[in-house]
């Protein structure tokens, strides 16, 4: 799953429950909806549930996962406050083809076909995929809580690129993802999670990109039709209960012109619409322009400026900004600042959702400053630091006692520090280290003046991970994660955890591989959200045929 690789940059993952289950990301000390996630240039973010299901989210078939923090809505939109997450589906090159099974705890078993290759003048990629699992109960059972959650998973992604001259080209990239998800609940009068039966949902999802290319003297053109589609069943005592849907529909042009070798543009419009139904129809239109200079006065210095200006149907326009800056002098240091503004209007489920909607919400406005550098030590050494300010004006939260979106006036500050360190030890092992600090408060929604933390967002967290090739046919890994002073709703303080995981793989024949792997290998017991369960030690092994 992606949330695992994010997990292992030091970014804190809440779950409220088993596989499947709502998970949220928080980057940089925000919650999940500061966050987007891009896939082949298609926004993951979701309508209805107003974040990225991250607990859908796989890697088969991926060439490249690029975590982007700080505040980007110049060019990603209203929803990477906090920062953007893309991910690159392999295609093209040698024709290649790999299929994959694998079994382990709670009755969990996966298969997948990944593949990628060219025809003619186009180049493409998939991967097709199928989890299934028992689980175990999402509400802890160390509360006496023994029903297991089970969930199951069909994704189909692929993309392929069509060369239609030398200087056009054409992309189509398209998404399924379906399946049924099983969770509890957590009935009045004490709203305490617990075993409830015949809970859950049947789930299906779209989403396509249609994208078109042109290449004009130093001028490249891009032209995209995106679209994304969720369509919920909730399940209640084994039965429909409800039915939503969720729509975004985008259109958008950027056009990128080199002007000089030291000077760059970006110019781009967009348009998209959103749409959520439930017993209500809602929908709403935002359009928006932005631009973007890039310009090197030095070989040492490269600076950029950019502007965005969006046009919300119900609440009006705003204008925000981003300034950076890269300053690399002679050695072996690159010093990197940054500062913009950033805004992010109610989404139709803050504002209409039955029981939690508040149409009374207005927008969200923040600004936002990094200062860092990346080192190069030595060859083969790297490290990075970033240290980091996140300031939102009358952010939009949760109010449990009502279980009412509201608008929480003041100032949310999210602070903090970064630390990253790679090292080639030899041209067998790597290590990988990460580590972080965050202090993230906002104003209390009682509007009593005090400040309190953000749930769910450790003051500390830090990792490290190792990957060692002995023999030309073994790999072995291991990776430490901890995580140290959380509290949750209500000031509930939740234990430090610390988690180890193992793999392996193993070149049994030529194009076979066996493969085995590890979570939790301590077996610590731990919590991510209040009274919602985790994994205990679980392996799995499997094997994969490359053809």
């Amino acid at each position: 799953y992606l949330q695992d690789v994010l997990r292992g940059q030091g970014i804190n993952i809440a779950q409220s429950g088993g596989i499947g289950t709502l998970s949220n990301v928080f980057l940089r000390g925000l919650p999940g909806k500061h966050t987007n996630l891009i896939v082949d240039g298609i926004s993951l973010f979701d309508p209805r549930s107003n974040q990225v299901l991250w607990n859908d989210a796989l890697v088969d078939g991926t060439r490249q996962i690029e975590i982007i923090r700080g505040s980007h809505g110049v060019l990603y939109g209203s929803n990477a406050v906090a920062g953007v997450v893309s991910q690159f589906t392999e295609i093209g090159g040698e024709t290649q083809t790999s299929a994959y099974a694998e079994t382990g705890r709670y009755s969990t078993n996966r298969i997948g076909l990944t593949g990628q290759g060219e025809l003619g003048q186009a180049a493409y990629g998939y991967a097709i995929s199928h989890l299934d699992t028992d689980g175990y109960s999402a509400a802890d059972e160390d509360d006496g809580n023994t029903e297991d959650d089970g969930y199951d998973n069909t994704t189909l992604h692929a993309r392929a690129d069509l060369q239609l001259t030398s200087d056009t080209q054409i992309e189509f990239v398209m998404r399924h993802v379906s399946g049924t998800v099983e969770f509890d609940g957590s009935p009045p009068p004490s709203y305490t999670p617990t075993d409830v039966a015949g809970k859950g949902e049947d789930y299906e999802r779209y989403a396509y990109r249609v994208g078109l290319t042109h290449e004009t003297g130093h001028w490249t053109h891009r032209l995209d039709i995106t679209g994304y589609d969720s369509q919920i069943d909730s399940i209640t005592d084994f039965a429909v209960s409800s039915s939503a849907d969720a729509k975004r529909q985008k259109l958008g042009y950027r056009g990128t012109g080199m002007v000089s070798d030291t000077l760059q543009f970006v110019v781009g419009v967009e348009d998209e619409t959103s749409e959520y139904a439930d017993t209500n129809d809602y929908e709403v239109d935002v359009s928006a322009a932005y631009a973007l200079v890039q310009a090197a006065p030095t070989d040492a210095l490269t600076v950029t400026a950019a502007l965005r200006h969006d046009d919300h149907e119900t609440f009006g326009t705003e204008t925000t900004y981003r300034l950076t800056a890269a300053y690399a002098p002679e050695g072996r240091t690159i010093y990197r600042a940054a500062h913009g503004t950033a805004y992010r209007a109610p989404s139709l489920t803050e504002l209409y959702l039955p029981l939690y909607g508040n149409a009374d919400l207005r927008p969200e406005t923040s600004e936002s400053t990094e200062l860092g550098a990346d080192i190069f030590l030595s060859e083969g050494v790297e490290a990075s630091v970033t240290f980091f300010e996140i300031t939102i004006d009358d952010i939009i939260g949760y109010n449990p006692a009502t279980f009412q979106s509201v608008q929480v006036i003041g100032e949310t500050r999210s602070r903090g520090a970064e630390l990253g360190l790679s090292v080639s030890a030899t041209d067998t092992l790597g290590l990988r280290f990460s580590a972080a600090y965050t202090n993230s408060q906002k104003p209390d929604t009682s509007g009593s003046g005090d400040r309190v933390r953000e749930v769910r967002v450790p003051r500390v967290q830090a990792g490290v991970s190792a990957n060692w090739r002995p023999r030309t046919d073994l790999s072995l890994g291991a990776s430490i994660h901890h995580v140290h002073d959380t509290v949750d709703v209500n000031n509930v303080v939740l234990d430090d955890y610390t988690l180890l995981g193992l793999t392996g793989r193993w070149q049994w024949r030529e194009n076979t591989d066996l493969l085995l792997r590890v979570e939790n290998a301590t077996d610590d017991d731990y919590q991510t959200v209040n009274a919602y369960g985790t994994p205990g030690r679980a392996a799995y092994i499997g094997v994969k045929r490359s053809f």
